[in-house]
């Protein structure tokens, strides 16, 4: 009887990553890698919604996909670090939206309509921003090479008695 179960537990687990594999690539037959988490190009631009991993930890943020074009997408902001963050947004279009506060290893997401022109995004938890949590991306026309992850420029050490 044990090895039945195994068996029909495999086979759920299996359907299961397949249907999330489904998921996070849209189905789509673009032949993108599913690895990135964003949506073939232009599938923004026709409604679909694009995915963007946001990797947080002290003090940087690491973005999945730079190149956005306008339409919906969800941001998935994952917390690599030692203490809490949390993901926010602001740009054309979009009043300030962000997550909760979200536990080291823990995730959390949101949705938004992008339109052309520039985004801020940033850790809005205590002075995390200023530490260097803070991120502008270009949206639409022109977007090749015109991304700006001051971010994932920053130096990831706080300042000296910041006690993290």
């Amino acid at each position: 009887m044990t090895p039945v179960r195994r068996t029909r537990l495999l086979t759920r687990a299996t359907v299961l990553a397949a249907l999330a594999l489904a998921a996070s690539t849209g189905c789509s037959s673009s032949g993108k890698s599913p690895a990135t988490g964003s949506s073939p190009t232009g599938a923004a631009s026709s409604g679909q919604a694009g995915t963007v991993t946001v990797t947080e930890k002290e003090y940087t943020l690491t973005f999945s996909e730079m190149q956005l074009t306008p339409g919906s997408h969800t941001f998935v902001a994952h917390n690599a670090g030692t203490t809490d963050h949390a993901l926010a947004i602001s740009g054309p279009g979009v009043s300030t939206t962000q997550t909760s506060p979200i536990p080291p290893g823990g995730e959390a997401q949101f949705t938004v309509t992008l339109q052309q022109g520039s985004y801020e995004l940033w850790c809005p938890i205590d002075d995390h921003k200023a530490l260097g949590m803070d991120a502008h991306v270009q949206v639409g026309a022109g977007t090749a090479g015109s991304s700006s992850p001051t971010a994932a420029a920053s130096a990831a050490t706080p300042p000296p008695g910041n006690g993290y």
